[in-house]
């Protein structure tokens, strides 16, 4: 297997309408896209239809690894005010356990939580099952008791491992205490191999063992920017994964960011489209 993603598979209620959404279904799909075997490690509800999940099916990813082990899945409300954002949490399914990676090999292990499913141990796990292995500090840090809020502290059961991770800026901030998104990327890099801190329409900064970048997206007509943290998350494991240089990295994964969002929903990018965009991706090294 080339590209395995972990964690729920959500529900998403956008705009009156529900829609399959989370980590694993984006970057999944985008993976499928660009022809690599793509597989979904998920614990979902008796609620997730076929219907709902033929996105997934008729991009080819191999759903073998989704347990129908809970009463619903989880399922967030989302709204849009100029960009998408998670207003609540309406029910959570029960955590992945290291059992459910089982016999899994892969080029690429994405461990893509949502809602603190994904424990140290599974983790553990994936990096002896991967080489390269991604983490979503998103589902790290989000925190559901009383609204939405951000507990950077919870991103400590983590550090030390050999990880490439993402947060956007608030999360990055919650975790690091920097506003400047430059030095929240570097102090992401003291507690993980690499580091990547999304900044939405203005691109992403990444730093790595082999230097620190800044990548400016280029301007696309987007249509829905849910799952573009997904996406970018993906396409970074992935090209790194494939061998690419930090800054052909960087142009790749950002340029994915800003293709998927010409589309609505977890449906496959093709990399003709990512490779047109990457040219107006500006990268400059810090």
């Amino acid at each position: 297997m080339d590209y395995v993603a972990v964690g729920h598979i959500t529900l998403d209620e956008l705009d009156g309408l529900v829609r399959l959404g989370g980590g694993v279904s984006y970057g999944s799909a985008f993976a499928a896209g660009l022809g690599l075997a793509a597989k979904v490690v998920s614990r979902v509800g008796a609620d997730l239809t076929e219907e709902l999940l033929r996105p997934l099916m008729e991009a080819g990813v191999d759903l073998s690894g989704v347990r129908r082990t809970c009463e619903r899945t989880t399922r967030f409300v989302i709204r849009l005010r100029g960009s998408s954002e998670v207003s609540g949490l309406a029910h959570r399914c029960d955590s992945i356990s290291p059992s459910d990676l089982e016999g899994v090999k892969a080029g690429v292990i994405h461990l893509a939580p949502v809602a603190r499913e994904v424990s140290r141990e599974v983790a553990e796990v994936a990096i002896d099952s991967g080489s390269l292995v991604l983490l979503d500090l998103q589902g790290v840090v989000r925190t559901f008791d009383d609204g939405l809020g951000f507990d950077g502290r919870l991103a400590g059961e983590f550090e030390g491992l050999d990880l490439v991770v993402h947060a956007n800026l608030e999360e990055a901030r919650a975790i690091t205490g920097e506003d400047n998104p430059m030095n929240a990327a570097e102090r992401l890099s003291s507690m993980f191999w690499t580091s990547s801190v999304t900044l939405g329409r203005e691109g992403a900064v990444i730093s790595s063992p082999e230097g620190f970048v800044m990548a400016k997206a280029p301007e696309v007509e987007s249509l829905d920017d849910v799952g573009a943290g997904d996406v970018f998350t993906a396409a970074l494991g992935i090209a790194l994964w494939r061998g690419y240089s930090l800054e052909d990295a960087a142009r790749f994964s950002v340029a994915a960011a800003a293709a998927s969002t010409k589309r609505r929903g977890p449906v496959p990018v093709p990399q003709e489209e990512v490779e047109s965009l990457m040219p107006g991706v500006e990268v400059s090294w810090l």
